[in-house]
């Protein structure tokens, strides 16, 4: 298996996926596990971290550059649902995918995947914000389209 390659829908549904349409395959690495020899917590934020900085790009929401053309994007509220422990050198999927957008906010769903089974989902709501870091700056037309196209997200206030 490829590592950390986009995967779309179809790639996504091969692997027995179904209600995703954005991922990447990844493995367990003996940095990420604490003291009980599973993965630690915090391993799967930094996961979701990973996924959701290049969901944003793809989804061109953001290029990260640092000027004023793209907005500041920060978690306003993010949490994890543990559900079955992972273990050094698993293969996983990771998923990611909005599921509500707003004029300036989102709500992202993400999954980590061994053989079919969810260990951990997670969720967060993302703020986009004018590079003064205070002012709420409106989403890319484009980016919102992909969001509700692949995704399936709802809108509100849009």
């Amino acid at each position: 298996m490829q590592y950390l390659k986009p995967l779309d829908r179809p790639a996504l549904q091969a692997l027995g996926i179904d209600g995703w349409a954005y991922g990447f395959a990844d493995r367990v690495r003996f940095y990420e596990l604490d003291a009980l020899n599973h993965v630690n917590n915090v391993a799967f934020l930094r996961w979701f971290e990973t996924i959701r900085v290049a969901y944003l790009q793809d989804y061109g929401l953001t290029s990260y550059a640092h000027d004023d053309t793209d907005p500041q994007i920060v978690i306003r509220a993010q949490s994890a649902d543990y559900f079955a422990p992972m273990f050094q050198n698993e293969s996983y999927v990771l998923t990611a995918r909005t599921t509500l957008v707003k004029p300036s906010s989102f709500v992202m769903e993400y999954a980590a995947h061994v053989d079919g089974q969810v260990r951990c989902a997670g969720s967060a709501v993302v703020v986009s914000l004018e590079q003064d870091g205070k002012t709420r700056r409106a989403h890319k037309p484009e980016a919102v389209t992909l969001m509700i196209e692949r995704d399936g997200a709802t809108t509100e206030g849009l």
